[in-house]
């Protein structure tokens, strides 16, 4: 499904967007802006030295995936994630996809469940060229609501990794969104993932 308004894809998710509540579309309209073309990697290097031997790049979470489980009597755990990222300018064009999702669920007594997501390896390309970023450090949090409701929040803030042997790369997250739903009696679901951030080549 397909919010129009903040232009991001949410797996799981049905009706109502969970950030602004605009409402989901099935079908997701073309782009019709144009990004750059792929280059080999040499090209890669040479386009970041002529930057001064780095290039900051902003980039969006364009898809979002979420699921939720649940255990008697009443403990609810959610999880969600960024699913795919995009940013370009001029002249870099960056796609990233989660590859593998990093998972945690913990309770507390009486019914208080806490389901917790992050993005914990993420794959892509620059311009067509291979990138791998791995989870540096990852943030967590929990709430309450009376009386068994348990939400947990669990978000990746930094990731470092390569693109090819010549540049290093970091992704420095700049915005989280988080979502909380519940289901009758007392199920209580936390969803938090990564919307933006910043991703940084440096000649290695």
């Amino acid at each position: 499904m397909y919010c129009p308004q903040c232009s991001c894809e949410y797996t799981g998710w049905k009706h109502k967007c969970p950030v602004c509540q605009t409402r989901l579309l099935e079908v997701k309209p073309n782009a019709t802006h144009m990004k750059p073309s792929p280059i080999d990697y040499d090209s890669l290097v040479e386009a970041v030295r002529n930057y001064g031997g780095s290039i900051t790049i902003e980039m969006e979470t364009t898809d979002v995936e979420s699921k939720r489980g649940r255990r008697m009597p009443y403990i609810g755990r959610g999880y969600a994630w960024a699913k795919q990222m995009e940013g370009s300018n001029a002249n870099f064009s960056v796609k990233l996809q989660t590859s593998e999702v990093g998972r945690d669920r913990k309770w507390a007594f009486p019914y208080y469940g806490y389901g917790y997501a992050w993005e914990k390896s993420i794959q892509g390309s620059v311009n067509g060229n291979a990138l791998t970023l791995t989870a540096e450090k990852v943030a967590r949090e929990r709430k309450v609501g009376f009386p068994y409701k348990g939400y947990g929040y669990a978000w990746v803030q930094s990731m470092s990794g390569d693109c090819g042997e010549k540049l290093k790369a970091t992704l420095t997250i700049s915005e989280v969104r988080k979502h909380k739903q519940w289901t009758f009696p007392y199920f209580g679901f936390g969803f938090a993932w990564v919307n933006a951030g910043k991703l940084t080549l440096t000649l290695a």
